[in-house]
């Protein structure tokens, strides 16, 4: 009985493990890892270090993950658009952490790592499209106009 249950256990792993390999672009290990290197990259710059540091590093994320499966944006250079949800940490233990969302390009390096690079130009488009939406939720006859 325990054999079976191995061989069951063995057969279920194979399968996964060859289902995740057989998809092209970035998993959800590698955008996490990608994103969080990116993340600490930008933090050393330059002007980064001016303002003040205002992006979070990798120690300040509690995750990374992907919204929805990514797009092959060029099949010849092996590059992939993924739209990403970076959840930080809590400030304060009575909050929530807030959720960043940007749409990010995924490609390998040299040492075939899945990498991606402007993710602070990425996330401030995502925050401004957040407050975008923010305010076309706030303005009045928005609600109205949305329940017809």
């Amino acid at each position: 009985m325990k054999t079976r249950k191995l061989l069951e256990v063995a057969v279920l792993c194979l399968s996964v493990t060859a289902c995740d390999g057989a998809h092209d672009g970035p998993g959800a290990g590698d955008i996490d890892a990608a994103v969080r290197r990116a993340l600490d990259t930008a933090n050393k710059g330059g002007v980064n270090a001016l303002i003040g540091n205002p992006l979070p590093t990798s120690a300040n994320v509690a995750s990374v993950r992907p919204d929805g499966d990514c797009v092959t944006s060029n099949a010849s250079t092996g590059t992939f658009d993924c739209s990403v949800s970076i959840s930080l940490r809590a400030v304060d233990a009575n909050e929530d952490g807030k959720t960043l969302h940007a749409d990010l390009l995924f490609a390998k390096d040299g040492d075939g790592q899945w990498q991606t690079s402007g993710i602070d130009q990425a996330l401030a488009v995502g925050v401004a499209k957040s407050l975008i939406d923010h305010g076309k939720h706030s303005l009045p006859g928005h609600a109205a106009s949305q329940a017809s």
